[in-house]
C-alpha cells in the first residue's frame, strides 16, 4: 500500500518504486513532504531519487511544485499486453456495445487480487463519467471482477490477459462472495451497485478462452433495470471479442 513504509526496500530501484506506488486516483498530486512520508524515505533521499525520476520523464513538477506521473510511464504502460493485443482485439466489440446501449462500457482485467479497467468508453449521452482506464479495485469489489472469479480456471488462474488472482484467502474470508460466484456463472453475468454512484449499477460478463476468464466486459446502467436486456447485449460483445482474440498465449507477441 502507498504510504508504508515496511514496504520500502534497501535498494535504489526499490526505494524510486516507491515513489512511485505513492501516487493514486486520489493522491495523483504531491509534494516532495508529502512523498517522504508517504514512502518513509528521508526528505534527501526522496530528493534525489525524484530528480532522477524527473529526468528520466517518469515524474512531472507543476507550477506549484507538485510531482505527478510523467508521459515516459504512460508510454511504457501503453505497451503492457492488455493494453495491446487484447485491447485492439476488443475495441470493435466495444464500441458496438457503447453504440447500442447507449451506456458507459470498459474492459476489465485481473492482474493479482486486483481488476483493473484497461479501456473505458463513456455514456453517449445523459450522464458525465470520469475516464476510468487505469483504476484499479479488489476483484471481490466490482462486478467485473466477480466475473472474473467466477470464471477462473481450475488452477485458479485468469488467462494470458493478467495475473493469477491470489484470492483464496480473500474468498474464504468472505463467504457471501463466494456463494454468488456459482450463480454468476449460471447466469453468465454478474451484477452489482456502483459505489459511490448512486441509482447505477454495472452489469459484467467475462471473455473467456477455452473456458478460462481473460478479461470481463462491464456495462454500467441504471439501477434495478432488467438484466435480461443487457445480458444480451453482453452476450454479444463477448462473443466478438472472443471471436477477434489472438490464439492462446500470443497476446504478449
Amino acid at each position: 500500500m502507498a504510504g508504508n513504509a515496511k514496504a520500502v526496500g534497501v535498494s535504489v530501484t526499490s526505494r524510486a518504486l516507491a515513489i512511485l506506488g505513492a501516487f493514486d486516483r486520489v493522491y495523483s498530486g504531491l509534494s516532495l513532504s508529502d512523498l517522504s512520508r508517504r514512502t518513509g524515505l528521508p526528505l534527501a533521499t526522496a530528493h534525489r531519487l525524484i530528480g532522477e525520476l524527473e529526468s528520466w520523464g517518469a515524474l512531472d513538477r507543476d507550477q506549484d511544485g507538485r510531482y505527478r506521473i510523467g508521459l515516459r510511464i504512460w508510454e511504457l504502460g501503453s505497451l503492457t499486453p492488455s493494453r495491446t493485443g487484447l485491447r485492439e482485439a476488443a475495441l470493435p466489440a466495444l464500441l458496438s456495445l457503447s453504440e447500442l446501449s447507449r451506456e458507459e462500457v470498459q474492459l476489465v482485467v485481473a492482474d493479482g487480487d486486483d481488476a483493473v479497467c484497461v479501456e473505458h468508453l463513456g455514456p453517449r449521452e445523459g450522464i458525465r463519467s470520469a475516464d476510468l482506464r487505469g483504476l484499479r479495485r479488489p476483484l471481490t469489489e466490482s462486478a467485473c471482477g466477480l466475473a472474473l472469479l467466477a470464471h477462473r480456471g481450475a488452477d485458479g488462474e485468469t488467462g494470458r490477459a493478467g495475473g493469477a488472482p491470489r484470492t483464496d484467502e480473500a474468498l474464504r474470508a468472505d463467504a457471501s462472495v463466494r456463494s454468488r460466484l456459482p450463480l454468476i456463472r449460471r447466469h453468465g453475468c454478474a451484477v452489482l451497485n456502483d459505489t459511490g454512484r448512486p441509482g447505477r449499477q454495472t452489469v459484467a460478463m467475462a471473455v473467456c478462452d477455452e473456458g478460462v476468464a481473460v478479461a470481463a466486459i462491464g456495462l454500467s446502467t441504471p439501477e434495478g433495470s432488467a438484466i435480461g436486456h443487457w445480458r444480451e447485449m453482453l452476450i454479444a460483445a463477448t462473443a466478438g471479442v472472443q471471436r477477434a482474440l489472438p490464439r492462446r498465449h500470443a497476446v504478449a507477441a
